[in-house]
């Protein structure tokens, strides 16, 4: 069997649990990162929300039209006064559904993702019980009857929806619980009574439709959350690939400038790496590299993160951290060892550090250039040591080397 690797910040129970996926082996350990949305990386966070977003789209585009043509329907069927009064209710509804399908273009937050779940689903709810009201008060033929069992359906319809979206458990359960609880004011007020079937046969049948929509939304989100992993990531290493880990970067580059909380980022570059390829094969030389990667990994916390920059460097992003911060942890890294070179000396790395409100940068990619230039900085200095920014001029990035080296921290 391959083996299961995780990107950084994920538990090992979750990346178990991404592959269970695929291989139909449930365990109740496995559950958290399904439970609640907090738990997902921020870049899988931002392409669920696009996913979202999209579907809400596309249904309310679908709704809006379908809403409209029932029109006729209910010309034919129903009583004059009934049919007119349900068709401003349609005009509204389906007006509701494509300033939806409009509003939902730019990918945002998840706050905005709720809002716009919460505006979908409110808009066919808010029918359903006009509809209720307007049919329970008017006088029905049998010719009603094809009318009156697509109203009865609504909810049903609208519980089933919720299998489209790629939702946690508590997610949909949330979601799920007004449409249950419209179903049984129905029930309590006798509205649903000249339902075909009854509001209780209609109840029983939301409950039922609720728990395949809980199935159907979270596996729809384990298997994005595999398929997401699996375009992020390095098999190699296990770390984020280049374009996630510079996406990455972007994200938090912008959070922390809008918020003006520090941010800080370090190139790691492994000391002679070229010569393993060169004297033990490529082979070794991925053993290597996936070894030294598990080993930046082990030491990082909460949203730290890092990349597989290319060949053998790596670049760590640390949200939250200070230059003084950054350089502890880089430290901690580096005296911990990145592991061993195939003929057992110790692999070492030359690192440079740079920070965002330290080195005055309006950018993420100056960030890069000024870290990338440290790391250049720490291989003149004698490889195995790290480089970060000068305290004596907090307010400019330094990017001359021989200044540097005042500021390079060797074992």
């Amino acid at each position: 069997m391959a083996r299961t690797t995780a990107l950084p910040g994920w538990s090992s129970a979750r990346a178990q649990f991404l592959h269970s996926l695929l291989s139909d082996d449930y365990r109740p350990e496995h559950l958290s990162c399904l439970l609640w949305p907090r738990a997902h990386p921020p870049l899988m966070a931002e392409r669920r929300n696009a996913l979202i977003l999209s579907r809400v789209r596309a249904l309310s585009l679908v709704f809006a039209v379908l809403t409209l043509l029932w029109i006729t329907i209910d010309a034919v069927t129903l009583p004059a006064r009934t049919a007119a009064l349900l068709a401003l209710a349609r005009v509204a509804a389906s007006g509701a559904f494509f300033l939806l399908a409009g509003a939902t273009r730019r990918v945002s937050s998840l706050r905005r993702v709720y809002g716009t779940l919460m505006a979908f689903y409110a808009v066919p709810t808010l029918f359903y019980f006009a509809s209720l009201l307007l049919l329970h008060q008017a006088g029905m033929s049998r010719t009603a009857e094809v009318a009156l069992h697509a109203y009865g359906v609504l909810p049903v319809v609208a519980m089933a929806g919720l299998g489209v979206f790629p939702l946690t458990i508590v997610e949909t359960a949330i979601f799920a619980a007004p449409i249950v609880i419209g179903e049984l004011l129905a029930l309590r007020f006798h509205l649903g009574a000249f339902l075909p079937g009854g509001a209780a046969d209609a109840l029983w049948l939301l409950v039922l439709m609720a728990g395949i929509a809980l199935v159907v939304a979270v596996s729809q989100l384990g298997f994005a959350l595999a398929l997401v992993g699996q375009s992020l990531q390095d098999r190699l290493t296990g770390c984020y690939s280049r374009a996630s880990i510079t996406e990455l970067l972007e994200l938090h580059f912008n959070v922390s400038a809008r918020f003006g909380s520090p941010l800080a980022v370090a190139f790691v570059d492994l000391d002679e790496f070229k010569a393993i390829n060169d004297q033990h094969g490529h082979d070794a030389g991925d053993r290597v590299l996936a070894e030294a990667a598990s080993r930046i990994r082990a030491v990082l916390r909460g949203a730290d993160c890092v990349g597989r920059w290319g060949g053998e460097e790596f670049l760590v992003v640390l949200p939250g951290k200070t230059a003084a911060a950054a350089m502890q942890c880089m430290e901690t890294i580096r005296s911990r060892g990145l592991g061993l070179r195939p003929a057992g000396q110790a692999l070492t790395g030359s690192v440079g550090v740079a920070e965002r409100i330290t080195d005055g940068c309006s950018a993420w990619p100056s960030l890069v250039r000024i870290a990338d230039q440290r790391m250049y900085a720490a291989k003149g200095a004698g490889r195995n040591c790290i480089v970060g920014p000068l305290r004596e001029r907090p307010s400019e990035p330094v990017l001359n080397a021989a200044a540097l080296m005042h500021n390079c921290v060797h074992p």
